[in-house]
């Protein structure tokens, strides 16, 4: 069965929500889904984050996410803003918080 966790970020411009399901036998990441009103360039960036993050083990989604967004372009929101929302879905999603650090 897999655990289901969501988050709802208030950036300094928009919101960026994020729902992810993870397999708790195995540690990773099944399905990530980011949705909301931020402004990001280029734009298929969103699709190439689920992506990266999914069959991720959950320790590494912070070093996923800063990877994906270190040559992007955002506007109103950051990639720290990104990062917390995902790490506040996977700790709802019931991951240990330790797991989440480096």
């Amino acid at each position: 069965m897999l655990a289901t966790g969501e988050s709802l970020r208030k950036a300094r411009k928009g919101v960026i929500r994020v729902k992810v399901s993870v397999d708790p036998r195995t540690g990773r990441i099944v399905e990530a889904n980011i949705t909301g009103d931020f402004f990001i360039y280029p734009e298929d960036t969103v699709w190439i984050l689920e992506d990266s993050l999914k069959g991720s083990p959950v320790g590494e989604a912070k070093n996923v996410v800063l990877k994906v967004l270190e040559n992007v372009e955002l506007k109103g929101s950051t990639t720290d803003d990104f990062v917390e929302a995902v790490l506040e879905a996977l700790s709802r999603a019931g991951v240990a918080c330790e797991t989440l650090l480096p």
